[in-house]
């Protein structure tokens, strides 16, 4: 393989295991992204990675090759992370050729342009927004980098269309046969990569495409770092060819399950999560495979849409609505019966 592979990482940071057994694989050309909670052991994995900390146990591999005798300066990694800072009172180009350095300045430059900074380049440091600030300063790590990039809390700090431009700076880093993988903490940035790595606890909870980790999650902790989501629980009360029917609240609903599914034992406790977007708010005369009554307890912005929240028998149920609605507000929600993934 040619790329990184972290195999069974374990990183003890005085007497706490800030890493315990971390594998995956990060291949070159494509783009590998870390989601975690603030303290999931993001930072301290890329440092790792780097060489900067001492593995308890585990290995670095870069194109099959152990890392553990390379001294950091050697290994073509650029670490990129937060606190470096460029000088408030100089003029922005000049701050960026100086961190890039003569053999990253037409790299730097190209970079910029590509970030939609060339036009700022006689502006002050100090003068530009914090955005901008990070952008900027980012374009010169990344002239510096070499075979690998590890960028640590990616997005933190940008507006979604500043976010937009550095998935789209990283991706061309990525077609040009490096190996990136970047940390962090919000979900839209990560839907970006090719590879996804959740970790929660110095562990990895779940990895694979982004689409299959966000529509499959293995548990409730996965669940949350991929973004918003009902989980509902109850029992299995009927268990059909190709589903099951099970209840919670006084209410029964359907669920298929394909045949090479797990088949859930009759009585058994359910834990299903379903997103947003698998639920339709229904008309008066609209019906689905499971219908279900509440009252709007909450409506915020989302992506184009509006996210509807409300309280209903089995709990708080989200939905994804094509317009606004008023806390108070009577509603009806449906999901049909191939919705929804049960969680183990």
């Amino acid at each position: 393989m040619t790329g990184l592979s972290v195999r069974g990482v374990t990183v003890l940071l005085g007497k706490r295991t800030a890493l315990e057994d971390v594998s995956f694989t990060a291949p070159a050309g494509a783009l590998t992204a870390i989601l975690g909670d603030a303290g999931a052991g993001k930072t301290t994995l890329l440092a790792a990675i780097a060489g900067l900390l001492k593995l308890e146990r585990g290995a670095v591999l870069r194109d099959g090759a152990d890392l553990a005798r390379v001294r950091p300066a050697q290994r073509s990694v650029a670490l990129l992370s937060p606190g470096e800072s460029l000088s408030p009172d100089a003029r922005l180009g000049a701050a960026l050729h100086r961190l890039a350095g003569r053999a990253g300045r037409a790299e730097c430059e190209a970079l910029v342009d590509q970030l939609g900074l060339a036009r700022l380049a006689d502006s002050k440091v100090a003068d530009l927004t914090h955005g901008e600030g990070l952008l900027a300063l980012t374009a010169a790590r990344l002239a510096r980098a070499t075979a690998t990039i590890l960028v640590d809390e990616a997005g933190a700090g940008l507006a979604p269309e500043a976010c937009a431009r550095l998935q789209d700076v990283l991706r061309y880093h990525a077609q040009a046969g490096r190996t990136v993988v970047f940390t962090t903490r919000q979900p839209e940035m990560a839907w970006c990569a090719d590879h996804l790595v959740l970790l929660a606890g110095g562990r990895v909870l779940q990895a694979g495409a982004p689409a299959s980790v966000h529509d499959e999650p293995r548990d409730v902790a996965s669940v949350h770092l991929t973004g918003p989501a009902s989980i509902l629980t109850g029992h299995v009360r009927e268990v059909r060819a190709g589903g099951f029917v099970w209840s919670a609240g006084g209410a029964r609903f359907a669920q298929a399950a394909g045949a090479d599914a797990p088949r859930p034992t009759l009585g058994s406790p359910l834990t299903l999560c379903l997103r947003p977007e698998w639920v339709r708010v229904l008309g008066a005369a609209e019906t689905a495979d499971n219908v279900l009554g509440g009252i709007v307890s909450g409506v915020r912005a989302w992506g184009g849409h509006w996210l509807v929240q409300a309280n209903t028998q089995v709990g708080a149920v989200l939905a994804c609505a094509g317009r606004g609605w008023a806390s108070g507000q009577a509603i009806r929600l449906g999901w049909d019966s191939s919705a929804g993934f049960v969680l183990t």
